[in-house]
């Protein structure tokens, strides 16, 4: 219980940063370009940064058992609600399967994950938000423009988070770690990711018509797979993960319930899809994971 209330803290302390987007949006001190322009520097910059600082520790054989222990559970969520969303949804439904498959692990994931466990615990992470970027231009991509010759390996092998998760794990092995200025300047580069995230998600909420999306059904239909069915199955898997590796599953779980990703609606303004509805699942999930998010958590301290 105490964990679902520091996390409930967590997300209240990150809605009152959205806040701030928000304002800023709608007195028109930031734009659409502005937000473009952040989500680079987030992508590019913070979130690599803050992957690389969190695997500057000392090696040990169970963290890197951990590590890859992740990484491996990490790939079965992703092809769990893969197939998930293949049961849930018929064709043509291929904005609300993007918004099943894939989870907000970066902008929300990381400060919630840092908040709850410290940063460290953003090592067991980094799988799967490199993960992430591997089947969003794969999988996502195909399923988005239903055209497999778009998806080209340049798009994942220059991925800023997946050279971040290289060079960190790289940082790991090594028995001396690089001159402490530098991971001390990388660390507080990382340290921007959760401000800025908040920032861009307020101003997406600010260009949402909260009363139409409150009004629509086939958001909540869309919510209610991504932060409660996804998780729920999480949970039940992991029962059978050793307890040993509590800080994994935790983690996982903590990934694997946040909200939509705002990729969605970027895909969907990419292949012409319908761009209004994917930022209404993301807001919409975005405000219910106050809620979803410490109830999940308890519900896996009954379980495991």
């Amino acid at each position: 219980m105490e964990s679902a209330l520091t996390l409930f803290y967590q997300i209240v302390k990150m809605f009152i940063m959205m806040s701030a987007g928000y304002i800023l949006y709608k007195k028109e001190i930031v734009n659409d370009d502005t937000t473009s322009r952040l989500s680079n520097i987030l992508l590019m910059i913070t979130t690599p940064c803050m992957i690389v600082g969190s695997f500057n520790q000392t090696f040990s054989t169970e963290k890197l058992t951990a590590l890859l222990l992740s990484f491996g559970l990490s790939c079965l969520i992703y092809f769990m609600n893969i197939l998930l969303a293949k049961i849930m949804y018929p064709k043509h439904k291929e904005t609300e399967k993007f918004t099943l498959v894939f989870s907000n692990a970066g902008f929300l994931g990381i400060p919630l994950v840092t908040g709850l466990l410290g940063v460290e615990a953003v090592f067991y992470l980094a799988p799967y938000i490199s993960l992430f970027y591997v089947f969003a231009w794969t999988y996502g991509v195909v399923l988005m423009s239903g055209d497999k010759s778009t998806v080209t390996p340049k798009k994942i092998l220059y991925n800023p988070c997946i050279w971040g998760m290289i060079i960190g794990f790289v940082i790991f092995l090594l028995p001396v770690k690089p001159f402490t200025p530098v991971m001390e300047a990388v660390s507080t580069l990382g340290s921007m990711t959760t401000p800025l995230a908040m920032i861009i998600l307020g101003a997406y909420m600010a260009k949402t018509n909260l009363l139409s999306m409150f009004m629509n059904l086939k958001a909540y239909q869309a919510c209610i797979y991504r932060l409660i069915l996804s998780p729920v199955i999480v949970i039940l898997i992991f029962k059978f993960v050793p307890a040993s590796f509590h800080d994994v599953r935790t983690v996982l779980l903590i990934s694997s319930s946040a909200p939509v990703a705002v990729l969605a609606p970027i895909f969907a303004q990419m292949f012409n899809k319908d761009t209004n509805y994917g930022s209404q699942i993301i807001c919409l999930s975005t405000i219910l994971c106050l809620v979803t998010m410490p109830a999940m958590l308890i519900v896996s301290q009954l379980i495991w």
